[in-house]
């Protein structure tokens, strides 16, 4: 859904345990509602859309771990939003969270500009990717991206754009954010977003620390504590729970099937790069909590 929206994502589950979450997105105005839910550890890692500027919130209280690019989340932060910025870089902590996304038309956030008091707005959001807000001003933001409750079905509901509009104007504004913080990118947050990219991109060749390192142009001991800061986990485990993940998607969708030619449970492993079935088997289960068997046949 993320690449139908133009935002060139790739998402890595990084907590283990099965995944149940949902992604909604109304439009109205010019204006995009993004609502993504998950029980686990998410990493959202790569390109923005440039009609697009988004505005992010966390739902629930559950942020200790949230990143962006590397930075831990305060509470009542509004990000996300710098206008020179065309990456994405962020991190949601285990256990539940309820991330809210508003995109609005660059277009549309250029008029801002002309509003009366706005050209501040617009000037904070240039240098700056992050707003402390009061409290008031974070619940009355929340309370107008909530997200519907589930009903079986998702159907498309109005929501108040003109409102919500008003709100992040009134976000950005030096009354209501007591605190602007610029983009502070890292080497190391640079060094995960380049480690997560390679891995999709050579996720069926055979790879090693080393090769890794060296396509990076870094170390060994730069790059998994880079990776360490990020996940709790070193470059070569996050790149095998990757490939596990696309194992796993192969063996969800018939179409990704075909696409491959890996119609069995050995074929998708071997298509990754997994040489021994037990390893493979075990690796599975404690990522997805089930066997690769049973989640084919499921989607038979």
């Amino acid at each position: 859904m993320w690449k139908q929206l133009g935002c060139d994502y790739n998402v890595v589950q990084i907590s283990p345990g099965p995944l149940h979450g949902r992604l909604r997105v109304d439009h109205q105005d010019g204006i995009l509602l993004v609502s993504m839910q998950a029980d686990q550890a998410l990493l959202v890692e790569g390109t923005r859309h440039p009609r697009w500027l988004p505005f992010t919130i966390e739902h629930s209280d559950n942020y200790r771990e949230h990143r962006h690019f590397g930075e831990s989340l305060s509470p009542h932060t509004l990000a996300g939003f710098n206008t020179k910025m065309t990456e994405t870089l962020m991190r949601t902590s285990p256990g539940g969270n309820c991330i809210g996304a508003v995109l609005v038309d660059r277009r549309r956030a250029d008029i801002w500009a002309d509003l009366m008091g706005a050209h501040e707005v617009s000037d904070r959001m240039e240098h700056n990717n992050k707003a402390i807000l009061s409290p008031m001003v974070h619940r009355k933001l929340r309370q107008l991206m909530v997200l519907p409750a589930w009903q079986g079905a998702d159907v498309p509901k109005p929501f108040q754009a003109d409102l919500l509009e008003a709100q992040l104007i009134e976000s950005l504004s030096p009354e209501s954010s007591s605190l602007v913080q610029p983009v502070q990118k890292t080497h190391h947050s640079d060094l995960v977003k380049e480690l997560v990219r390679f891995s999709f991109q050579s996720s069926t060749a055979p790879v090693s620390l080393g090769l890794v390192c060296q396509a990076l142009f870094t170390t060994k001991t730069t790059l998994t504590v880079s990776c360490r800061e990020m996940f709790g986990y070193g470059p070569m485990a996050l790149m095998r729970r990757i490939r596990l993940q696309q194992v796993h998607e192969v063996l969800t969708s018939p179409g990704l099937r075909q696409q491959t030619g890996c119609h069995t449970v050995q074929q998708a492993a071997e298509h990754f790069g997994f040489v021994s079935r037990n390893h493979f088997a075990s690796a599975y289960r404690d990522l997805f909590a089930e066997t690769p068997r049973t989640t084919l046949l499921a989607s038979r």
